[in-house]
């Protein structure tokens, strides 16, 4: 249940009603009344009070302020209940509970002179019939001269279904427009991978050649492992794109994440299209990155579409702007401050003057069935709004679009290359590394042995777990993968701490969706770190582990 907030003016109304009504005639009160009906001394005034409330689509009862029974209820009331609950506490009557529920006594109604305060009003769902209602609640002063809770309900079951189909479809609608996205860009993704294949077989070819013939050719080495970089790369941005889950909003930096969408969307725009980017600031803005990474693709995916037949200029430009107060008016509900302005602009075929109001409207499109879902826009206006910036749009037909979007600033990130690299992290302390794959294994082991490590590696998380029984104290750390059969990498860390609680264990995982950091507490796991497996990563990251446990 929500907190109390300002009462509606129906109520209010009908409060003021009830009011009049019943202090018309006030009788001396009655030890002992449970219920007021019909009765025929009953003044004309209370009468009619009691037949506008059986009348009243709303759920109304009254109940006692210090027994808290339900001393009367309207018609509404006892259909929609189909029990009569009077001399039943409000409490059990709504939720079937024996104890008092938060929202019903959360306040009291009455101030410290015994004089009514005010409305309350909050929204919850009863667990007698699962449905959501809007209550408003104060007191009044009843017939029989004692102050009593008035409480009307208003059934929002059916705005609350509808809220939760919207977020829902908002939720299939972003999705569904990833994986648009990511069809489209299926060509340049291939084209990319091509290349680095191509690369790492002919570099690893010369290399084994110049090998065989008693030579050694390390720039050959080094373009293999450039290549290698690029395809790691390339595997994180498409699994953290095409991810079902959103991430949590964090600081995050755009210019990196405009350089990674561009480089996936250029083999996927004709050559004709130039593309231009000028990026000027480092600022960090509080986003899901994810989400961030959709809109520029589809600011400028939208672009392309606008040149694919002629060609064109697509130009990129993040800056930073200081919007003053005068601005709102363009951009309704953004307050004066600082901004990262993102601004995609084409010199395609512009928009016509009598669709660019609904061009941000879900499924309003002016592509073709086979061309996509025209659902990028209303997503690009979601993602902007959640971070509580804005986007507007500026277009003449035949002239392009420019898209402009703005987001608040959180702080200005450091200079790119700034600060000295850092030596690779030495150690000397035992490590039982358990990994299905044999070759990555046995990489693990030559890499940590180099740096000074003793690795006993294990490709059966069931023999790593038996050698673990019998020997728990030969190791000072555990890695484990995540994804292998028989026994997964959390269950088996949960079987390891069962033996011996302190030693800490790091999971690698190559899915972009780690374990949860709530997950990772309640089995103990010190660290994830994510696959493939980079030398200098791998060093800090056990170091860093390792050095905690040593405080």
């Amino acid at each position: 249940m929500t907190q109390p907030h300002a009462a509606s003016g129906a109520f209010e109304e009908l409060h003021h009603k009830v009011k009049v009504l019943t202090q018309e005639k006030e009788p001396t009160p009655t030890a002992g009344t449970q219920a007021v009906s019909k009765e025929p001394g009953l003044p004309d005034a209370h009468q009619t009070l009691l037949e506008i409330l059986d009348r009243i689509e709303a759920v109304i009862y009254a109940a006692d302020l210090q027994t808290r029974d339900i001393i009367f209820m309207n018609h509404h009331m006892r259909e929609l209940f189909k029990d009569d609950v009077s001399s039943r506490s409000y409490w059990n009557a709504f939720q079937d509970q024996e104890d008092p529920c938060v929202s019903g006594c959360s306040e009291p109604l009455l101030d410290k002179h015994g004089q009514p305060q005010g409305v309350r009003v909050w929204e919850g769902k009863t667990s007698i019939n699962n449905r959501w209602f809007l209550h408003h609640e104060c007191a009044v002063r009843w017939v029989d001269g004692r102050h009593v809770r008035l409480h009307v309900a208003t059934d929002i079951s059916a705005v609350k279904s509808l809220q939760l189909e919207r977020i829902q479809h908002e939720t299939r609608m972003r999705q569904a427009q990833k994986m648009e996205a990511i069809g489209t860009l299926a060509g340049g993704i291939a084209h990319d991978f091509n290349n680095i294949l191509s690369a790492i077989l002919g570099y690893a070819e010369l290399a084994l050649d110049d090998a065989n013939r008693g030579r050694a050719t390390p720039d050959y080495i080094r373009q293999i492992l450039r290549a290698g970089h690029r395809a790691r790369d390339l595997v994180h941005q498409i699994l953290t794109f095409s991810r079902q889950t959103e991430t949590a909003a964090k600081p995050v930096q755009v210019q990196p994440i405009i350089k990674e969408a561009l480089k996936l969307l250029r083999a996927s725009l004709p050559s004709t299209i130039d593309i231009q980017v000028n990026t000027r600031s480092q600022a960090l803005v509080l986003a899901d990155p994810i989400q961030i990474h959709q809109v520029i693709m589809n600011l400028c995916t939208n672009a392309g579409h606008a040149m694919r037949s002629g060609g064109g200029v697509l130009n990129v430009l993040l800056e930073e702007q200081e919007i003053a107060p005068g601005f709102a008016h363009q951009c309704a509900g953004m307050p004066p401050g600082s901004y990262l302005k993102l601004q995609v602009s084409d010199t395609g075929h512009g928009i016509d003057p009598g669709i660019i109001e609904r061009i941000f409207d879900p499924y309003f499109t002016t592509k073709k069935m086979e061309e996509g879902s025209g659902m990028g826009l209303a997503v690009v206006q979601g993602i902007v709004r959640g971070c509580g910036g804005a986007v507007t749009v500026e277009s003449k037909a035949g002239e392009g679009a420019t898209f402009t979007v703005f987001l608040p600033i959180m702080q200005h990130g450091g200079s790119e290359g700034s600060g000295s690299q850092k030596m690779v992290p030495l150690g000397c302390e035992r490590i039982l590394f358990v990994d299905d794959e044999a070759p990555l294994a046995e990489l693990a082991q030559e890499m940590l042995s180099r740096l000074g490590y003793h690795v006993t590696i294990r490709t059966s998380s069931i023999q790593a777990l038996s050698w673990f029984e019998r020997h728990p104290h030969d190791f000072d750390l555990v890695i484990t993968d995540l994804t292998m059969p028989h026994i997964t990498g959390d269950i088996l860390s949960e079987k390891v701490k069962a033996i011996r609680p302190e030693i800490p264990i790091m999971i690698c995982t190559g899915y972009s969706q780690t374990i949860a950091e709530d997950a990772m507490n309640r089995l103990g796991i010190s660290a994830v770190i994510m696959k493939p497996l980079i030398r200098n990563n791998l060093a800090a990251a056990i170091r860093q582990v390792l050095d905690r446990v040593a405080r």
